[in-house]
């Protein structure tokens, strides 16, 4: 490798001065570009340890960045093609004139190396990030002006330098079992709701689907604009917790989309957005199938700690097969372990609302695609109606806590605004239930009316565990209906006309 040194060399001094260069390792960026630019899976392998702000060298960062367009396109790799494809891009001064290629494209490995070199570049930039954060608290105690810690943000810093003091990136997530296990809190952290009534928690992707037109867009732009601060009264009744800074991949009819979200702010409020809210029009970059690791990696870019991927049907080939699934579930998983935050829009089996378009989706086997997707997925919402309409129905298909709903609700499409339109009552059929009690079945039929069939049995057990939540509140009581040991039981309100609870 003596013909390449000149790019960058291995960092040899351990001393400030003039000569000093940061932490790196050149001869694995070498040999990592120069495999890449042959072997499709050694870039898809390599992307999985590092990412580009990883990569020390500007002409290695380059080949990089290229081959990762070309291996989600499709394109042939080759060291010509690359080369092709810089000069296209006016750039190949960046790269010598081509001279780096051809000498990086010359030494090529075996490309199940490729890995191994990559673990090696990501630990140098660990480093390289601990040397930075040196240089700055050097000179800042020798300026007499050293930055505090907000300004360093050590919290963040200390979160992509892995403090681990091995080299070995595999131990950074290894945590001991019982933490793991018991240091949790009590209740779900709610990023969207509250107690049980948690719609989008902490750490588990939220995916709202629906038919066209019935107003997806609508809620979870409300839910985005509530986390960055433009709005602040909530969503549907319940609490959005505050993020950094949201990037929204407006992948389906972004115009639309900008348009959706221009009903609900003003122009005072573009400096927040300027701030807190980014855009990516159109698809992303990569197909997730070809490249999973890219959603985190745009998420790095804009700086997000939350994503929204508007529609899942952009971000990957056909949903139905098992590599799509897998796809949009991997680069989900790969985003939330980073601590960054995913919303997902998603679509039933059957377009379209109302009469002509299907039945109303009860359960997660008729939401489009492979079940890699809801199996990813912490929460699941379904929207429901004929697109256009101000009234729809909200089911909870898959809850983190407690189920919330099932509500109707109501779009100000002028404005962009929900609100729950209307919902059970459930204290009031206890009350109207008198001395006969309230069954679970009983609930279910008003919880999940369907004119066509009775409750099934997950609805019914379902009821039972809300009326059970009820009894725990000390709001209801449940008492057998007979003296037989097969005699069904009933609840019963456990407060008076007054509302005030009986002893």
């Amino acid at each position: 490798m003596d013909t390449v040194r000149h790019l960058n060399p291995r960092d040899q001094a351990d001393h400030d001065g003039p000569t000093r260069t940061s932490p790196h390792d050149a001869e694995a960026e070498n040999l990592v570009a120069g495999v890449i630019m042959h072997d499709a899976p050694a870039y898809l392998a390599c992307a999985t340890v590092i990412t580009r702000d990883d990569i020390y060298q500007p002409a290695v960062r380059l080949i990089w960045d290229v081959v990762g367009g070309m291996v989600a396109e499709g394109k042939q790799l080759h060291p010509v093609t690359v080369r092709a494809e810089i000069e296209k891009l006016g750039r190949l001064r960046e790269v010598d004139g081509g001279n780096i290629i051809n000498v990086l494209g010359s030494d090529y490995i075996a490309p199940l190396m490729a890995e191994s070199f990559a673990d090696q570049i990501r630990e140098k930039a660990r480093l390289r990030r601990i040397d930075e954060l040196a240089v700055r608290l050097r000179s800042g105690v020798l300026s007499g002006n050293a930055p505090d810690a907000m300004e360093l943000d050590l919290a963040g810093f200390l979160k992509h330098t892995h403090t681990t003091t091995t080299a070995d990136p595999l131990t950074t997530r290894l945590l001991p079992g019982g933490s793991f296990i018991l240091d949790r809190p009590d209740t779900v952290p709610a990023l969207w709701g509250h107690g049980d009534n948690v719609i989008w928690a902490e750490g588990e992707a939220l995916l709202i689907a629906g038919p066209s037109g019935v107003g997806k867009t609508t809620v979870a732009q409300q839910v985005i604009l509530n986390a960055v601060g433009v709005h602040t009264t909530g969503v549907l009744g319940l609490p959005v917790r505050p993020f950094k800074r949201f990037l929204y991949l407006a992948s389906d009819r972004p115009q639309q989309a900008a348009r959706s979200m221009g009903r609900m702010v003003t122009p005072d409020d573009r400096e927040r957005l300027d701030e807190h809210l980014v855009f990516w029009p159109g698809p992303p970059p990569s197909d997730f199938i070809k490249d999973p690791g890219i959603l985190l990696r745009l998420c790095e870019a804009a700086g997000a700690d939350g994503v929204c991927l508007d529609s899942l049907k952009d971000m990957a080939g056909e949903l139905a097969s098992e590599e799509g699934g897998q796809a949009i579930n991997q680069a989900i998983q790969r985003t939330l372990v980073e601590g960054i935050e995913v919303i997902g829009l998603h679509h039933h089996r059957k377009q379209g609302g109302g009469k002509d378009g299907g039945k109303e989706a009860t359960s997660l086997d008729e939401l489009y695609g492979s079940t890699w997707i809801t199996a990813g997925a912490g929460s699941v919402i379904s929207l429901w109606g004929s697109a256009g309409e101000p009234i729809v129905s909200m089911r909870h298909l898959k809850q983190p806590a407690g189920e919330v709903g099932p509500w109707k609700l109501k779009h100000d499409h002028p404005r962009g605004h929900t609100e729950v339109w209307h919902q059970v009552d459930i204290l009031g059929l206890l009350k109207a239930s008198g001395s006969s009690g309230l069954s679970p079945a009983a609930l279910a039929v008003n919880l999940y009316p369907n004119p066509k069939s009775k409750p099934t049995t997950s609805e019914i057990e379902k009821s039972r565990r809300r009326l059970d939540q009820y009894v725990e509140q000390g709001l209801a009581v449940m008492r057998k209906t007979g003296n037989s040991r097969t005699a069904p039981a009933a609840y019963f309100a456990a407060f008076n006309e007054q509302g005030e609870i009986t002893e």
